[in-house]
C-alpha cells in the first residue's frame, strides 16, 4: 500500500492582511519547516508514490513563504502533481510564468463577487486576485477558483461559476468555512457568525447539482462537503456512492493526509489527532497509525454516530462532518449542525 492519493500541506500560518474570517495572528510558527525540511518532505512524498501534492496555507499566504519557488522547483524535479492554493496577490506575470514551468496547478481563493469580497477581505483584495487568475489563465495553470462559503455569497453561486467560466477555470470550489485545520479553539467564534444556516447551505449544494447538469463538462463543480453525497443520491438514486470522509478512507487505502506547517500529520487536523512528524517519521509509518486507530475505526464506524446523524438513512453516505461536530459540541461522535435534512426512517 505503498502509495498515497492526497497530500495537503499547510506551508504557513503568516499572512499579510487580516481578513474578517482570518484566524491566528497572521505570524509564522517559530518551528514552522525550514526549507530543508520541506525539500525532505518532498523527498520522502516522491518516494512514497504521492498523486497530488497541495500546498496551502490554512489561513496563511503559502507565497509568503521566501522559499516557495525553490520548494515548488523540488516538488517538479520529482515529477509531483503539484498545486498551490493562494489569495494570488503575489502573483505578477513572472511569477506565473516560474510556476507554469514546474506544472504547478494554482487555485485561486476568493471570498465572493466584489462587493462581498470588500466586505471580507478589504477593497482592492477581489481586484489582485482575479488578475493573478487572468495571468494563471493564460499559462494555462489555472486549476480552480475556490470560494469561501459564507452567508454572504448564498445567492451568488450561479454568478461565480459564471465568473470561473469566464475566467477560463476548469474548475469552481466552494470551500467549507468550518472546520479549517488550524486554531480549532477560536474557530466558532471567529467563523462561526459568517457561516450560512443549515437550510441556506442546503440551497448551495443543490444548486451546485442543478448547474453541473446545466453545464456538463464545461466546469468541473466541486462542493467539498459530506452532504453533497446525500443529494447526489437523493437526485439519483442509483449512483453507487462512499463517504467522503477521509478518515474512513485511510482505513482500505491511502487516500488523505494533512500535514500542517509544524510538520504534525494527520488524517483529520481540526480533530487534533496526531499520527507522527514527517521531521523524524515515514509516511508508511504514519499511515499505518492511522489505518490501525482505534478512534478512527470507531470514527468510520456509523453506529458510533450520535443525533440524527446517527439514524440517518444516508449514514454510510454521509454520516456528516466528524471535524465539525467537534468544534460546535466538542464531541467528535455528535450529530452535524449544519446539515437541514430530518431522516425519514432508522438505519
Amino acid at each position: 500500500m505503498n502509495r498515497l492519493k492526497y497530500l495537503i500541506w499547510t506551508c504557513t500560518r503568516a499572512y499579510e492582511t487580516k481578513y474578517a474570517y482570518s484566524l491566528g495572528d497572521g505570524k509564522p510558527l517559530p518551528d514552522e519547516l525550514t526549507t530543508n525540511e520541506a525539500r525532505t518532505l518532498i523527498d520522502k512524498a516522491a518516494d512514497f508514490g504521492v498523486e497530488h501534492f497541495f500546498i496551502t496555507g490554512g489561513g496563511g499566504e503559502p507565497l509568503l513563504r521566501k522559499d516557495i519557488l525553490e520548494i515548488v522547483r523540488h516538488a517538479s524535479e520529482h515529477g509531483l502533481v503539484l498545486y498551490v492554493k493562494t489569495n494570488g496577490w503575489r502573483i505578477d506575470s513572472r511569477m506565473a510564468k516560474e510556476l507554469a514551468s514546474c506544472n504547478c496547478k494554482v487555485i485561486i481563493s476568493i471570498a465572493g463577487l466584489e462587493e462581498v469580497d470588500d466586505i471580507l477581505r478589504g477593497r482592492g483584495a477581489y481586484e489582485r486576485s482575479i488578475n493573478a487568475a487572468r495571468l494563471c489563465a493564460q499559462e494555462g495553470i489555472l486549476f480552480s477558483l475556490s470560494v469561501v462559503n459564507t452567508k454572504y455569497v448564498v445567492n451568488q453561486i450561479r454568478d461565480l461559476v459564471e465568473l470561473s467560466l469566464n475566467l477560463g477555470s476548469p474548475g469552481f470550489s466552494l470551500a467549507c468555512l468550518i472546520p479549517q485545520p488550524i486554531c480549532v479553539e477560536e474557530q466558532l467564534s471567529t467563523l462561526g457568525p459568517l457561516e450560512p444556516t443549515a437550510e441556506e447551505h442546503d440551497k448551495e449544494l443543490n444548486e451546485i447539482y442543478a448547474l453541473s447538469k446545466e453545464l456538463g463538462n464545461r466546469i468541473r463543480l466541486m462542493a467539498y462537503d459530506m452532504f453533497y453525497n446525500r443529494i447526489l443520491k437523493e437526485k439519483e438514486p442509483f449512483l453507487k456512492l462512499k463517504s467522503r470522509c477521509s478518515l474512513c478512507h485511510n482505513l482500505e487505502s491511502n487516500e488523505w493526509l494533512e500535514v500542517l506547517d509544524d510538520g504534525k500529520a494527520y488524517g483529520c487536523s481540526p480533530s487534533g489527532i496526531v499520527f507522527g512528524d514527517v521531521k523524524k517519521d515515514s509516511f508508511e509509518e504514519i499511515l499505518k497509525r492511522i489505518r490501525t486507530s482505534d478512534i478512527v475505526k470507531r470514527l468510520a464506524d456509523p453506529n458510533n454516530i450520535k443525533g440524527k446523524c446517527g439514524i440517518c438513512e444516508f449514514n454510510t453516505i454521509c454520516g456528516g462532518c466528524r471535524a465539525r461536530a467537534y468544534i460546535y459540541s466538542g464531541d467528535m461522535f455528535a450529530q452535524d449542525p449544519l446539515c437541514p435534512y430530518k431522516p425519514r426512517k432508522k438505519r
